[in-house]
């Protein structure tokens, strides 16, 4: 509310929050603060920040809005396409098949520990991706349905009983992702289901990560 942040405490004190500023006869200090949005804004703007991102909007701008979506939508269906071909993944949707994505594919692999899969990818493969509920817990669960796959080497020890497999994994990508990423991701995903990781993996701090003591396979 206006009228609280006109009377709060500045946020930050500093140039910029303070009206005025004068010396008393006895040392101290009397500060008068601004009353308008200045208070709570003391320093500095962040000028390299909007410059950024006007650099940023001028960019995507002089690409084309049209080309840069169709640009992701091609990487979709490659990705999609791609993740089909394999019986033991399963990509998670919430209004079907056929509705519209961005370039965001969560998936679950049949016999994988969502944890223990990622973990391989990054490991092994030098790929990124995220696992586990990520932000939408009772989503995910929803579209979990159930225990989707085993436990493996190490999986979701914070997790309830019954939970412990009950998480997934998801794949980011965007215009400016090259087509051999995206080859490279869909080639570690048939691997690891056909062959297995090559390495050992074991839980630690809640993270499943490559056991550097045991011998890799």
């Amino acid at each position: 509310r206006a009228d609280w942040l006109r009377e709060a405490e500045p946020y930050l004190a500093g140039g910029g929050a303070s009206r005025t500023v004068a010396r008393r006869a006895d040392g101290g200090v009397d500060v008068e603060w601004h009353t308008t949005a200045a208070r709570h804004e003391a320093g500095s703007p962040n000028v390299i920040g909007v410059y950024s991102i006007a650099s940023a909007c001028k960019a995507l701008t002089e690409a084309g809005f049209d080309r840069l979506v169709a640009r992701e939508q091609h990487l979709v269906g490659e990705v999609l396409a791609g993740l089909a071909e394999v019986p033991e993944v399963k990509v998670l949707s919430l209004f079907g098949d056929d509705a519209p994505r961005v370039g965001v594919i969560s998936f679950v692999v049949e016999g994988w520990n969502s944890s223990h899969f990622a973990a391989a990818l990054s490991a092994e493969y030098g790929i990124g991706v995220r696992d586990g509920l990520f932000c939408a817990h009772p989503l995910v669960r929803t579209l979990l349905g159930s225990d989707p796959g085993e436990a493996g080497e190490c999986g979701a020890p914070d997790a309830e009983p019954g939970e412990r497999s009950l998480n997934a994994i998801r794949v980011s990508f965007g215009a400016g992702t090259p087509d051999e990423h995206v080859e490279r991701f869909l080639r570690a995903v048939r691997e690891l289901v056909s062959d297995g990781a090559r390495w050992k993996y074991r839980t630690e701090d809640g993270r499943c990560v490559p056991d550097r003591g045991a011998a890799q396979v």
